[in-house]
């Protein structure tokens, strides 16, 4: 047992000695997650989401000078609700067809003047939007509509010294539906916890790819031609990727939490032990991928595609809230919709062990079966070949 493990330890020093033997390709496999989870982190990043608001950005044309009209801007400058913008109408319309804003009002000349909005008629106010903002419009014409509403409300009952009552009759105290979280959202925790584990199963595919190309190439054939058994060889070969994946997967962390916040909030022995299961599952997804492909250039276009594909259902881009019902169901069957799971509840929901032991069990599940399977498949190869068959 003392000299299988010395073995396999041997085997991945060898592995990590041609890792660092390119240090341009080693340092490019630390930058890379760090440029992909801190770009996510920056296009998906709101400041008014931290604090528990989400405010949408409207454009605003007022084409009407009267004192009403103005009166009704600035409240939706102060709105709780919306992010104003005061434009003019042609601008407006090239910014909405352009998708740079989804939502624009335009008061049209008249719309506060004593002919219209004072006189009790219903004076016409446009909604310009994209046809993909529908419900962006409604929110606007939602908020609009109170800002009007309070402001009609405190013109009548200010003669009465009643103006207290044109308020909003109740609080709203909002709060974050999160368990045991210690803070607010953090789109950066998410963006790299999601890039971190893309990049490590790419990591494993290229790991399996380099393993295909040395066994096309013969240099697989005369390491077992040594007295190394077989599954101790592989052994060595995913220890070496999984160790590496550790490693780019604490320096990517490092540099979330030293540059963005990005912080453990829950279990951090369940963090730990996540990152582990999350590197073992990518050298087990490498050694499946050398024993199950049979040109490099084959696999390597199947199975870019599967991990885009994995990546993507299993919210690793965009939070899974935001996929349809029936592709979070389904995305169950993924292994990075588990590990995701977990990174998240460790991470900016503060969650602890007790609650990550699923997503643990899940992954940790998955890289075994990947490791299982792809031992017996080479077990099966290297028969067929010492007998004469084909692999």
């Amino acid at each position: 047992m003392i000299r299988q493990i010395c073995l396999i330890w041997s085997l991945a020093g060898k592995d990590w000695k041609l890792f660092l033997a390119d240090r341009r390709a080693a340092v490019m496999c630390f930058v890379v997650p760090i440029l992909l989870g801190s770009a996510f982190g920056l296009i998906f990043d709101r400041p008014d989401q931290r604090n528990g608001r989400s405010r949408l950005p409207v454009l605003v044309v007022a084409e009407d000078d009267s004192p009403a009209t103005r009166a009704i801007v600035d409240d939706l400058r102060a709105s709780e609700n919306l992010e104003i913008r005061e434009v003019d109408r042609l601008t407006a319309e090239k910014m909405i067809s352009s998708r740079e804003c989804g939502v624009a009002i335009i008061l049209p000349t008249g719309f506060g003047t004593e002919r219209g909005f004072q006189e009790g008629r219903k004076p016409a106010l446009e909604m310009l939007h994209h046809p993909l903002a529908a419900m962006e419009s409604q929110w606007a014409e939602g908020a609009f509509t109170e800002v009007v509403m309070r402001r009609k409300a405190r013109a009548m009952l200010e003669p009465l010294g009643m103006q207290a009552a044109a308020d909003r009759p109740f609080e709203v105290r909002r709060q974050s539906s999160a368990n045991d979280s210690e803070g607010p959202f953090n789109t950066y925790s998410h963006s790299f916890s999601g890039m971190t584990l893309q990049y490590l199963l790419f990591w494993g595919m290229e790991c399996g790819l380099l393993l295909l190309r040395e066994r096309q190439r013969g240099i697989w054939s005369r390491l077992m031609s040594a007295p190394v058994p077989l599954t101790t060889a592989l052994l060595g070969r995913g220890f070496a990727t999984a160790m590496i994946a550790i490693l780019q997967f604490a320096c990517t962390f490092g540099f979330g939490w030293l540059f963005f916040g990005v912080k453990v909030s829950g279990s951090m022995s369940g963090f730990l032990l996540l990152a582990a299961g999350v590197s073992l599952l990518a050298a087990g997804l490498g050694l499946l991928i050398a024993a199950l492909g049979r040109t490099e250039a084959c696999a390597r276009s199947l199975f870019i595609v599967v991990i885009l594909a994995a990546s993507m259902l299993g919210g690793l881009w965009i939070p899974t809230f935001l996929l349809p019902e029936w592709v979070r169901n389904w995305s169950l069957v993924l292994p990075t919709s588990w590990a995701m799971r977990g990174l998240d509840g460790a991470t900016w929901q503060g969650q602890g062990l007790a609650k990550l032991w699923p997503s643990l069990l899940a992954v940790y599940l998955f890289a075994a079966v990947f490791l299982l399977l792809a031992l017996i498949r080479f077990h099966w190869s290297e028969s067929r070949r010492r007998y004469g068959g084909i692999a």
